[in-house]
């Protein structure tokens, strides 16, 4: 019996099959996930910073008080095609994940990854915890990490094939990136650590084409600096003042890195801190940096800054999340190392798994069930029952003659303005400065209103000297279900200052 023998290319051609099945496989489970994504995004009702970041968009600015507009103008073409709806809000965001996917896997591909390698990284990256909410929710945090991942791709690129204009690109990604948010500024410091210690992109600083990318990523800025030039630099001081020169302690570094562990999706984490911890002196100062020295030495400005602001202060665990492409590229790296025993092998298989399969199961009950279903509480609870809450409030408004509603706090003011109907009628009246995008109504504050006060806003001594009278009405609970998940503090108020609506009552009260 003869046998037939493969022709020389057969092995190649049946890798190639191969290849284009896990891209294929990674491509369905993405699209899967963004449209799962889209489900929750217009069954979950707003978090109080989406309801605070709508009212950005309502009127589209180069700046406001807390960032950079990007989010704004995101929620404003959302919104421009599906209406004020939760959907609207986070349409553009929850979109971006296709972006950010196909820039991890792109970026592998100019690394010289292989295409299972880098289809991996691009699944991955929708397996960690944080991403699942940054590409949800409308926040700075979606552009941001959209932004800094196709910045890392246009550097990939660059480093594959030497060609010059790729600087204009990096440039044009990176300003862009800042005008998202002000964390994507520590990406230049790493692309200079990169040009510094590769040999082989050490050239460039005899070029002027990294320059000429600069002045890119300076006109894409641009509009920020400006914006913040004309008034009294306020977001720069406010997202810059955060270094303290508060006393060392270790109460916080502790909690950074167990809370980056558990957002990065604990496997996860373990394989791209395993990637770290294989790279060599020769990955990083050889002929040419490693593609895990590559990914690295852009990260390291951004994670050091994390470690040293853990010494003095919290780091809320959206902060890094830039880096986590980077992180799901190197975790991919090492799960495919050769040299990985077969424990290793064991657990890779379970990223997927228990990253997509924790996300289905928490946010699909979060946009079936929700709060109400819970006994307990949980995060949830801050989108729960803000619809019947402005109802209530407005019926009471109606009842006791108040024309507006003034509030102390920027997340109580975008949820009441957003489920009014009127976001006009709700102001808040302490911390003006964030509302330097509004004009208000100067008639307004001659109207008698409601006055909502949340359990940590200032006591209602505080607001004496801003309105002539003030005449308690008890309090209006949100509900989750049967259960009372807050109770807020409810006057009417007439008589304000003049400049109420300008400078504000005195005082400030936290966020």
């Amino acid at each position: 019996m003869s046998r037939t023998r493969p022709s020389p290319g057969a092995p190649a051609e049946a890798g190639a099959r191969f290849a284009d099945s896990d891209l294929a496989f990674a491509s369905a489970v993405v699209l899967a996930v963004v449209l799962f994504r889209l489900c929750v995004a217009g069954l979950v009702d707003l978090v109080p910073d989406e309801g605070y970041y709508w009212l950005w968009a309502q009127a589209p600015s180069a700046g406001y008080y807390d960032h950079p507009p990007m989010v704004a103008w995101w929620i404003y073409a959302g919104t421009a095609l599906f209406g004020d709806t939760p959907l609207g809000v986070r349409a553009v965001p929850v979109l971006a994940d296709l972006v950010l996917s196909a820039a991890v896997y792109a970026t592998g591909r100019e690394l010289g990854l292989s295409r299972r390698v880098a289809a991996t990284a691009a699944l991955w990256i929708n397996a960690t915890f944080l991403i699942a909410g940054a590409m949800l929710l409308a926040t700075p945090d979606a552009p941001s990490v959209a932004l800094w991942a196709l910045t890392v791709w246009a550097l990939a690129r660059l480093r594959r094939t030497g060609a010059e204009t790729w600087w204009f690109a990096v440039g044009l990604f990176a300003g862009l990136g800042c005008v998202a948010k002000y964390t994507n500024l520590f990406l230049g410091p790493g692309i200079v650590l990169w040009i510094v210690l590769d040999p082989q992109a050490r050239r460039w600083l005899r070029s002027p084409w990294p320059y000429l990318g600069g002045l890119v990523a300076l006109a894409a800025f641009l509009p920020v600096i400006m914006w913040n030039a004309g008034h009294g630099w306020i977001s720069f001081a406010k997202q810059f003042g955060r270094i303290t020169d508060g006393h060392l302690t270790l109460r916080y570094l502790g909690e950074f890195v167990g809370g980056q562990f558990a957002l990065l999706n604990p496997l996860i984490a373990l394989f791209a801190g395993l990637a770290i911890l294989r790279i060599r002196r020769r990955d990083l100062l050889g002929n040419r940096t490693s593609p895990a020295a590559f990914l690295a030495l852009l990260s390291a400005p951004l994670v050091l800054y994390m470690m040293l602001h853990a010494f003095h202060d919290r780091v809320q665990g959206n902060w890094p999340a830039p880096i986590y492409p980077a992180a799901a590229l190197l975790a991919a790296v090492a799960a495919a190392d050769p040299r990985n025993d077969v424990r290793w092998r064991r657990l890779a298989r379970w990223v997927l798994p228990v990253g997509l399969g924790l996300q289905i199961v928490g946010l699909g009950y979060a946009a079936v069930a929700g709060p109400a279903g819970l006994p307990f509480r949980s995060p949830l609870d801050q989108v729960a029952g803000w619809g019947a809450m402005t109802d209530r409030l407005q019926e009471l408004a109606e009842r006791n003659g108040a024309g507006w509603i003034a509030t102390a706090d920027y997340g109580l003011t975008g949820e009441l303005a957003f489920h009014s109907g009127a976001p006009d009628t709700v102001q808040e009246v302490v911390e003006r400065a964030r509302y330097s995008f509004q004009t208000p109504d100067a008639g307004l504050a001659k109207e008698p209103a409601l006055l909502v006060l949340r359990r940590r806003d200032p006591d209602i001594a505080h607001f004496r000297a801003c309105f002539a009278s003030i005449q308690p009405l008890g309090t209006v609970s949100r509900s989750a279900g049967p259960r009372v998940v807050d109770d807020y503090r409810v006057y009417k108020v007439a008589g304000a200052r003049p400049d109420l609506l300008t400078a504000g009552c005195d005082g400030e009260t936290a966020n």
